[in-house]
């Protein structure tokens, strides 16, 4: 069984002076599968062979999200953070996991680093590769959505 994560959350308070910078891109070290790679594996995914985890916002789960995934919590925040590693726990070890977030680049992602830290350590886990955005990198390429 393979798991898929997913997380974003975003600061869209302040004004363009007064914005935090983005955090620095996260050191790419959990490999990275293509949305092409996933979408020919989304059978593995229904058989339990590959768990999908979403990261991010609970509210763009909803509006659309890889099928089979499931939303855990944004990992950027303590509770999401715990509610990731609490379903990391519940999976056997043999299973593959791939994360995504999706609302955002993938380098700037708030909630890729910490997802990162909770996957450190498990055999088979990777990140959905998506450079822009859920909606560009996958939903308009065509490739199945599921919604909540």
């Amino acid at each position: 069984m393979a798991v898929t994560v997913a997380a974003c959350s975003r600061n869209q308070e302040g004004s363009a002076s007064t914005r935090e910078s983005p955090p620095d891109p996260p050191t790419p070290t959990t490999p990275l599968l293509s949305p092409a790679d996933l979408n020919a594996r989304l059978a593995d995914v229904r058989a339990g062979k590959i768990a999908v985890l979403h990261v991010g916002p609970e509210y763009l789960w909803s509006k659309g999200h890889v099928p089979g995934s499931r939303w855990v919590g944004e990992a950027g925040t303590a509770e999401g953070l715990a509610s990731l590693q609490a379903a990391l726990k519940a999976l056997p070890p043999e299973t593959e996991v791939v994360a995504y977030c999706g609302c955002c680049p993938f380098s700037h992602c708030p909630n890729i680093h910490p997802a990162r830290g909770a996957l450190a350590g498990r055999a088979k886990a990777s990140f959905l590769d998506l450079p822009t955005n859920l909606r560009t990198d996958w939903i308009a390429k065509g490739f199945a959505v599921e919604k909540a």
